[in-house]
């Protein structure tokens, strides 16, 4: 009867609500993307040469110092942790949103004691008949007019039964919506975890960049004082001016400045790096002073692949996926929906018999409800749900434009420094043999002290720049990599 029953009652929502098209229902509205028409078939700035390399790009770098730190950073970093906290939460989340499409189902145990006074209905001991006292009742005196009580104890055991049946698909739309939001942020928090890994060599590499910086400041000072001495000795001699031993003096002088600025920018960037791995910030890291001579390889592509590479593009499309559930959701919340509930257990006044069918007791219906007039708010939840659609649409083109704009930003970043490598190569080759040149005619009296400070300075200053732009490489690669979709497993062919 019960079958029978709920079945005339859908069959009667059908014919009450053919109007509503239930066959369009049954499918969401396709994503628009619009990406541009001009779209290249390879990038515009070349990839850096392809090497064979194995193995997860960190290694490539051949660094034992830094696989070390890594590995404690990996392990140590707070914001990694609570990457994975953010994770379990976005999964924990899918499966309370997603879980309104299953039958819920709850038992209770109750236990209740009554004692009613039957004065209060106008009826007394004496009316009753009762002289005395028995086993469930008591009497406050022996007269006729006494009051009398009852008490009595339940017991019972339920179990309760409610499901919705999801007939036009809302709940199902809610759930792959839940699941969509979840793989979303998946995504976002796996860009976001190499994106935190590259912030950590980046800054690993920028300490190695200050302590040689910090060492070529000292060699540098050193170079001044032993040039103020020669100067002090020939100003004694009466071979050098004032003027001269001013300018060497000047000079040493402000090495020292100098050498104290690195030294505070190499702490610096040693408690930078301590604090990514989760470390106090002692300045205390023992780090190397060359940088690597080999550089994480990227795999060959053509930008239509990053759509399929980059995970702020896939989750960017997941999340349109998810407003298009949603907005089929917000348009099934029209309809009406069908709850079936249902409830079974015993009820006795013996806790003895709690488990005997005869006291079973039992319920079942079948509720239909139909919004008929809630002051338009479902049918703005529509509108809401299409413009939130309208919205993720635009954002997946914006992250796809983005995302080529980075990669080639990132492939000409790293030609220029390569370019700017080998030019400045050169440029301390020749400023080297100037110095070397301008300082022995100084010491033969053929040229004067202000050329052989000038060659010095510029000497030292490209080799500075060399190590700011090998810095700058080991930045550029890691940015590209960045750009072009984040971590990649190198394999021999």
């Amino acid at each position: 009867m019960l079958v029978e029953h709920t079945t005339r009652i859908i069959f009667i929502v059908f014919m009450l609500f053919g109007q509503f098209n239930i066959q369009g229902c049954a499918s969401i509205q396709e994503i628009n993307i619009s990406l541009p028409e001009e779209i290249p078939q390879t990038w515009l700035t070349p990839l850096p040469q392809q090497e064979n390399i194995t193995g997860p790009w960190w290694k490539s770098f051949s660094d034992t110092t830094f696989q070390k730190y890594f590995e404690i950073f990996q392990n140590n970093n707070p914001d990694l942790r609570s990457i994975f906290a953010q994770l379990e939460i976005a999964k924990q989340t899918a499966k309370i949103n997603g879980a309104v499409i299953l039958p819920n189902v709850s038992g209770t145990n109750s236990n209740s004691n009554r004692k009613q006074n039957l004065s209060a209905f106008g009826l007394s001991g004496g009316m009753l008949g009762l002289g005395g006292n028995s086993p469930n009742t008591s009497t406050s005196s022996s007269s006729s007019n006494s009051e009398v009580s009852f008490d009595s104890q339940n017991y019972g055991i339920n179990l309760g039964v409610q499901w919705e049946i999801d007939i036009w698909g809302k709940l199902l739309n809610q759930r792959r919506s839940a699941l969509k939001e979840y793989e979303a942020t998946q995504n976002e928090l796996g860009y976001l975890l190499f994106s935190l890994s590259a912030q950590f060599t980046n800054a690993y590499y920028n300490a190695v960049e200050a302590a040689i910086q910090n060492q070529l400041a000292i060699e540098t000072s050193s170079t001044l004082a032993d040039i103020r001495n020669i100067v002090q000795d020939r100003y004694n001699n009466g071979l050098s001016s004032s003027l001269d031993l001013r300018i060497a003096e000047s000079s040493f002088a402000m090495s020292i400045v100098q050498k104290e600025n690195r030294s505070i920018q190499y702490k610096n960037s040693l408690r930078v790096l301590e604090m990514l791995m989760g470390k106090y910030p002692a300045g205390s890291l023992m780090i190397p002073s060359t940088f690597p001579i080999h550089f994480p390889n990227v795999p060959a592509g053509i930008p239509s692949e990053l759509i399929n590479r980059r995970p702020d593009i896939q989750s960017a499309l997941l999340k349109a996926d998810a407003s298009s559930y949603r907005m089929a959701q917000a348009k099934r919340n029209l309809l009406p929906s069908i709850t079936l509930t249902a409830s079974g257990g015993t009820s006795t006044s013996d806790i003895q018999n709690i488990l005997n069918g005869d006291y079973s007791v039992w319920n079942i219906g079948t509720n239909l409800t139909a919004p008929i007039f809630q002051g338009g708010r479902l049918r703005a939840n529509v509108s809401l749900a299409k413009n939130e659609l309208t919205l993720a649409e635009q954002n997946v083109i914006k992250t796809i434009i983005t995302a080529f704009s980075e990669v080639e930003q990132s492939l000409t970043a790293d030609a220029s420094v390569q370019r700017q490598f080998i030019a400045i190569k050169d440029a301390e080759q020749q400023a080297a043999s100037a110095y070397i040149l301008a300082f022995d005619r100084y010491e033969k009296g053929l040229t004067d002290l202000v050329t052989v400070m000038n060659s010095q300075q510029q000497w030292f200053s490209a080799r500075s720049s060399k190590i700011t732009i090998q810095s700058q490489q080991i930045n550029a690669r890691i940015n590209l990599l960045l750009a072009l979709g984040g971590e990649f497993t190198y394999k021999n062919n």
